[in-house]
This record gives C-alpha cells, structure tokens and sequence, in this order.
C-alpha cells in the first residue's frame, strides 16, 4: 500500500505524486482512492486502493533503476525488425509492452520510435507515442534524479547519442 507523498508512476501517464488518500461512499460501501498529481499532463487522477497493482501503480526506481534506463537507451535496437511490421501492428505491440508498467518496456519503445523518426518520417499515432514515452520516462527520471523537465530531457539525449 503506498502513502499520501509518496512518487509513483502509473503507466501511460508517467510519474506523480499521491496527494492524498480519499475515502468515498459508493452503492453503500467506502472504497478507498488514491489521488494522484500528474507530473505533466496537470492532471488529477482517482485510483482504487484496491485496483492499484492491477493497474500498475508502482513505486518510481532509484539510482539502480536509471542505470539499467541508460543501458537499455544505449543498447542498438532491431528498427528493421519493426519496420517489417505494419504500422498499426507495431502501434498495437508498443502499446501492449507500455501497458505491462516496466520503465525498461518504455525505454525500449522510446529508442525504437526515436530511432525510427531519425531515419524517416514516421505516423501520427507513433509521433503521439514517441511523446508519450518521453514523458514518462522524463517524468521517472525527474523523480528519481530531483531534477527539472529540461534536465531531464537533456539526460534522455546524452543516452541516446
């Protein structure tokens, strides 16, 4: 169970804060929620306590955690693999490997997309994902690190490059 101040991430949306704990009376029953602070979109977002695992709510990672993001952002990805596959595929896939919560997941669709926009120009709904994953990624980054958007972005390109 986490705590009201504790950072967290919740997948599609990236990092936040839990600003409290609400309870809410519903058909007769109080469920508990979590209220999260979106670190980007300015957003509040209710989650039940009781759905929160399933839906992926974690804790944000630490030093550990970063040190893997670098390794997997660094790592030469298989674009040509991806480009074999049609775009609305590859869309389904990207999102399918997001939803499962795992930062290195993101990471690694963040390079592909990013990778693929490097040698051609890519779709909508991919250039909406690659934004996506910056953002997620920026938002735990700047969690962990204590750091600004700006900072953050600048350390998503040095491990990139």
């Amino acid at each position: 169970m986490f705590a009201t101040g504790d950072r967290v991430v919740y997948p599609m949306h990236g990092g936040a804060l839990i600003n409290e704990i609400q309870h809410r009376e519903q058909n007769g029953s109080v469920v508990d929620y979590y209220i999260l602070k979106m670190i980007f979109e300015n957003m509040t977002v209710a989650i039940p306590v009781a759905n929160a695992e399933k839906l992926g709510l974690r804790l944000i990672g630490d030093d550990e955690s970063l040190a893997r993001i670098k390794k997997v952002l660094q790592e030469e990805q298989d674009v040509a693999s991806y480009k074999s596959i049609s775009w609305n595929r590859r869309f389904q896939l990207y999102m399918d490997r997001i939803k499962t919560g795992s930062v290195l997941e993101v990471a690694r669709i963040y390079k592909v997309l990013y990778l693929l926009e490097q040698g051609k120009k890519i779709s909508v709904g991919e250039r909406r994902l690659l934004h996506t994953t910056r953002q997620i990624l920026q938002s735990e980054i700047m969690l962990i690190k204590d750091i600004d958007a700006e900072a953050a972005s600048s350390w998503l390109a040095d491990c990139c490059s």
